[in-house]
């Protein structure tokens, strides 16, 4: 039995295009997810990805419990191709990846002058919203099965 299990989201932009971005949890995750929607690790990771993104949530799934909308957003600037990539490391292995906040909301974070990188801590200028995702994140898993580790985000794609 693996000792992680995908967790997944999918964001509908203003054209009715979906993106979807997934990481991993532990089965213990999980299952405190599914018995108690609305809190958790899994809950804070859905909570902070909605949150930096003009998208909508058309779906989010943990197991069995999966949610499904169907309505586009209004906002003129919500295009998936306007994202932020979010780079991490396997902290036990080192081995590197990365997932995807579509649709992203430009006055949710802030860069660093004259740099696509987004600030990750509040500390250092980021924002609160930034630095939840940071958090949340690295509660979670790789898709090798150990803690993430978030090295930087990235400004791609888009007008914003």
């Amino acid at each position: 039995m693996s000792i992680t299990r995908e967790v997944g989201m999918t964001f509908i932009d203003k054209a009715n295009k979906p993106s979807s971005t997934s990481v991993n949890a532990s089965q213990a995750q999980a299952g405190a997810y599914n018995t108690t929607p609305g809190a958790g690790d899994i809950f804070d990771w859905f909570a902070a990805m909605a949150e930096l993104s003009l998208g909508n949530v058309q779906r989010q799934a943990a197991g069995p419990v999966e949610t499904n909308l169907t309505t586009p957003p209004t906002d003129d600037n919500a295009y998936r191709s306007a994202k932020l990539n979010v780079f991490f490391h396997d902290a036990t292995i080192d081995r590197k990846g990365r997932f995807q906040v579509p649709a992203r909301d430009a006055s949710k974070f802030n860069t660093s002058p004259g740099s696509k990188n987004v600030i990750l801590t509040v500390a250092d200028g980021g924002t609160a919203e930034i630095e939840a995702l940071v958090s949340a994140t690295q509660k979670l898993y790789s898709p090798f099965g150990n803690l993430m580790i978030v090295d930087s985000i990235v400004i791609a794609g888009g007008k914003q």
